[in-house]
């Protein structure tokens, strides 16, 4: 991102927030390399003893916070609609964390997981690639040593597309850390990658996984199946023992799709997913799978669904 983006962004929200924005960036060892984020703290935090953390994931740090993300955002973004609900009293005070998971130019998604394909040193941002390690050992440690209003109160996920895939790992893969996790039309991986909308069903024929340049960097080309087993939260789940299971009943998921992406392929990925958290009697929050029989794939749903969401969990 370009640092005039970078100042606009922040000139916006210091005009419009009661509460304030502020880019934050680590040295990661990690990654080896110096990564930005986001943090929105509320009005008056400095007088306040607990304080719920909310971790927004889709790729970029900037997508939450930019006015013009896509053309579906009017007046408000993400983070303007929750600070106002906060000022009238709708909503507690809370902070909310943004983290940078792709490349700087947003063009190659780390998916959240330590890489294991190859990028062109063109691609800036991605340094080792590790970003599962950067995630749970430098940037969830640090937010929590920066704001210790936040070490006994509730942590909640949200996630976005490829976003509420990086939040289906972090619920299953790092059991336990989060009280609520929200995604709204995630892409989410079949078991053992068999679509079974496809006929035949020929072990592998996950093609958006499989074959979609933009997964290359993530988990190589040709796919490394070995990290795509690792990585996929199905499949963690159906080998799971009971021990984990029993780590997972302390995580509420909150999961709704669009009502159709084209090919439905979300609404479809979702259900199955759903489903399958129900068949081990994970906590769920949402009746319906459908967040709205108008809902889309863009920004404007996604801060609808970030703000029922936490009505839902904080209230």
């Amino acid at each position: 991102m370009s640092k005039q983006l970078r100042r606009a962004i922040l000139e916006r929200h210091k005009k419009s927030l009661r509460g304030k924005l502020r880019d934050h960036k680590i040295l990661s060892k990690q990654l080896c390399h110096l990564k930005h984020f986001y943090i929105y703290e509320p009005a008056g935090l400095q007088s306040m003893n607990e304080v719920p953390v909310v971790y927004l994931f889709r790729g970029h740090e900037r997508e939450w916070v930019h006015i013009e993300e896509d053309s579906s955002r009017k007046s408000s973004t993400a983070i303007e609609d929750v600070d106002f609900l906060i000022h009238e009293g709708v909503l507690p005070p809370m902070i909310l964390v943004m983290p940078g998971l792709n490349s700087a130019n947003n063009h190659v998604p780390s998916l959240g997981i330590n890489m294991k394909g190859r990028w062109s040193v063109k691609q800036k941002g991605l340094g080792t690639g590790r970003f599962w390690a950067y995630l749970t050992r430098e940037l969830f440690p640090f937010v929590e040593k920066n704001y210790p209003s936040t070490q006994h109160s509730k942590r909640l996920a949200v996630g976005f597309s490829l976003g509420g895939f990086t939040v289906s790992l972090l619920g299953i893969h790092y059991p336990g850390y989060f009280d609520h996790l929200g995604i709204y039309d995630g892409l989410f991986m079949w078991p053992k990658l068999l679509d079974p909308r496809v006929k035949p069903n020929e072990p592998f024929n996950d093609k958006v996984w499989l074959e979609n340049p933009l997964f290359d960097a993530a988990f190589g080309k040709p796919r490394k199946r070995k990290a795509l087993k690792k990585w996929n939260p199905t499949d963690t789940l159906f080998k799971a023992e009971a021990s984990l299971i029993e780590q997972l009943n302390s995580t509420h998921w909150w999961i709704s799709s669009a009502s159709s992406d084209g090919t439905s392929g979300n609404k479809d990925r979702t259900t199955y997913f759903v489903h399958l958290l129900e068949g081990f009697k994970l906590p769920l929050g949402f009746d319906s799978i459908v967040f709205d029989e108008d809902a889309s794939h863009n920004w404007h749903w996604t801060d609808r669904f970030l703000v029922r969401f936490l009505r839902e969990t904080l209230l």
